[in-house]
């Protein structure tokens, strides 16, 4: 509980959006489109200053690049959730990267499968494993089945 108390109003108010707007969105790509079983690989934005960040549903890994020498580690702030049950939480948490610049750090899950669940996630940029949130990309929405 205490990871969402560090993102900012802001950003805990776009997550929220954009994971309900999208998984609702998602749940009807996937039920019309049968070539969104393939997708196994999400990502944010390429070269935003936060850092880019992908989930992959294949083995729930997320993995987090810094882009920038700024001395800000990179930050895939997350969560998983149930559309199935009202967008349920299950679980949240933080994939950091304090390697450096041009540096990939990776973070290995076992996230609940066979139902309907999704991953919602961010990168931010920040000073130290605790600074303040910095530089926020666009929410991401998975499904950790791979839909």
């Amino acid at each position: 509980m205490t990871t969402m108390k560090r993102i900012s109003v802001r950003t805990r108010r776009t997550l929220t959006a954009l994971g309900t707007a999208a998984a609702t969105l998602g749940t009807v790509l996937a039920t019309t489109t049968p070539a969104s079983a393939a997708v196994t690989k999400f990502c944010t934005q390429a070269f935003a200053k936060a850092g880019y960040g992908c989930f992959y549903s294949s083995d729930d890994r997320i993995e987090v690049l810094d882009n920038y020498a700024d001395g800000l580690r990179s930050v895939v702030v997350w969560y998983v959730a149930d559309n199935g049950n009202g967008n349920k939480i299950l679980d949240r948490g933080e994939c950091h990267n304090a390697k450096g610049a041009g540096k990939t750090a990776t973070c290995d899950y076992d996230f609940p499968e066979g139902r309907k669940i999704f991953i919602n996630f961010a990168v931010v940029a920040r000073n130290g494993a605790n600074g303040a949130d910095q530089y926020p990309t666009n929410a991401i929405i998975g499904y950790v089945s791979g839909r």
